[in-house]
């Protein structure tokens, strides 16, 4: 790994960059191009950070998302805290070369589902609507709301300029599960439930002059009365990281988008650079992002969108596995910022993602790390099929008992030893290449997810097999 990631593109005899821009002279296609930082999984190292804003400023991106979860330093109880949590001069010094950079920096914290890492807490299952998942707040406790207002003003109080708040909103999977609630909808329905939980914090926002964002997947049943309402006060932003909304598969389907801009709600779209590829990746399906920020593209003038925003998810809820760091995934981002800002994908398209990594000071690490998860990825594939192999071989036994056994059984176990001692011993090179990129509480823990998975079910094979 270079001494430093960010050192200064070649240039000519003038002092200006040799290197042709890559980016398209015209205006950009989209004028508000966000980048979402994840940091329930993988955060980076702070220094690592302010490196990733100058990466981004490099990409022209003009926004930054940044979901905080307890990487924050919540005053309002420490306990939230993760023990390498960002400090409050880190979070202002962030804030402030975001806006030397030109960056709009937009907090995100969840308001309803996704707060498994509060609700894991006992001081707070009490709030959880559902209390085996704990993972939505109750919307019918009061204390629900003053529990978002807390976080809503522990962030404001750090980065008091912020122009959009983002509250997620989104996959609150228990919302409307008690009984409390469950007769609330009858009387009242589900959006006014929604509506009674998030008004307040809604309200506490605009008193500040700080537009919110929500996510809009709780909402698309809505009628279009309902979505009126939220409209004057939110806008929405429709994510949807499968296809495109013309392909009318998923939830940002045209449909969807109809309904909303019937309602006249300010709307955004938001597609994914990584982690949206299932929660067993090491690097993204570069064709399925690509196919996904250019239906979005497409969807820009028509629904008249405010932004686009690229999600790049660590995780995808706080208790489940970290998946593709954001260093690995950087050919994935210039993809976005190319997409977002020339509004198509250009002619040399990789060859230009690699020439704007290059300008951003971003070459040599990446390289590395996109090489070992292409070959870790590709080695557990291999085991992987061979689990599969000796699932179907102790099948075969079973129902056909007759048939001699002993020595496939013995060559397919040999076969994954061999599978899973040369993924345990690649995952113990990772570490190093992640240092200094990531906290390092982080980095153990996914190093060593997926080789262990592999080791129990070895141990399981083993004791079927009776080697």
């Amino acid at each position: 790994m270079p001494t430093s990631l960010h050192s200064a593109p070649a240039t000519g005899e003038t002092g200006e960059s040799s290197l042709p821009t890559v980016f398209s002279p015209q205006d950009p296609a989209i004028d508000r191009r966000g980048v979402h930082l994840d940091l329930k999984g993988l955060p980076p190292t702070f220094d690592r950070l302010m490196e990733l804003i100058e990466v981004f400023g490099e990409m022209r991106f003009n926004m930054l998302v940044v979901e905080w979860e307890d990487m924050f330093p919540w005053t309002f109880d420490t306990a939230l805290r993760h023990p390498a949590h960002y400090t409050p001069e880190q979070v202002r010094l962030l804030a402030d070369r975001c806006a030397e950079l030109g960056i709009e920096v937009i907090p995100l914290i969840q308001c309803l589902g996704h707060l498994e890492f509060i609700l894991q807490h006992e001081a707070y299952q009490h709030l959880a609507e559902c209390p085996e998942f704990a993972d939505t707040l109750n919307p019918m406790l009061e204390e629900s709301v003053e529990l978002v207002l807390h976080m809503v003003n522990d962030v404001l109080a750090l980065m008091p300029n912020v122009q959009h708040f983002h509250l997620g909103g989104d996959e609150a999977w228990s919302f409307g599960s008690s009984p409390e609630s469950q007769g609330y909808i009858a009387e009242h329905g589900k959006p006014s439930l929604y509506l009674k939980h998030v008004q307040p914090i809604l309200n506490s926002l605009r008193s500040r002059e700080v537009r919110p964002l929500l996510w809009h997947d709780m909402m698309m049943d809505w009628p279009v009365s309902a979505l009126r309402d939220i409209g004057e006060d939110a806008d929405l932003v429709v994510w949807g990281y499968r296809g495109t909304p013309a392909m009318r598969t998923h939830h940002h389907r045209v449909e969807v988008l109809d309904r909303l801009r019937e309602a006249g709600i300010p709307i955004w779209g938001a597609s994914a650079y990584k982690g949206a590829d299932g929660p067993f990746r090491d690097l993204p399906d570069k064709q399925a992002r690509l196919l996904n920020h250019l239906g979005w593209i497409d969807a820009a003038e028509p629904y008249a969108l405010k932004g686009l925003i690229a999600t790049g998810w660590s995780r995808y809820a706080s208790g489940r596995v970290q998946v593709e760091s954001i260093d690995a995934c950087l050919t994935e981002l210039a993809m976005a910022s190319l997409v977002f800002h020339n509004g198509r994908w250009p002619d040399d398209g990789w060859e230009t993602c690699d020439r704007l990594l290059l300008e951003a000071g971003e070459s040599d690490g990446p390289d590395q790390l996109r090489e070992h998860f292409q070959s870790a990825d590709a080695l557990r594939e291999e085991a992987w099929l061979v689990v599969r192999q000796i699932k179907e071989q102790l099948a075969g036994m079973q129902v056909d008992p007759g048939k001699p056994s002993a020595g496939t059984n013995r060559l397919l176990w040999e076969c994954l030893q061999d599978r899973v001692k040369r993924v345990e011993d690649q995952s113990t090179e990772l570490p190093k290449l992640l240092e200094g990129l990531v906290c390092e509480p982080f980095i153990e823990p996914y190093c060593r997810t997926w080789a262990t998975a592999l080791r129990n079910e070895c141990d399981s094979i083993k004791a079927c097999l009776k080697i």
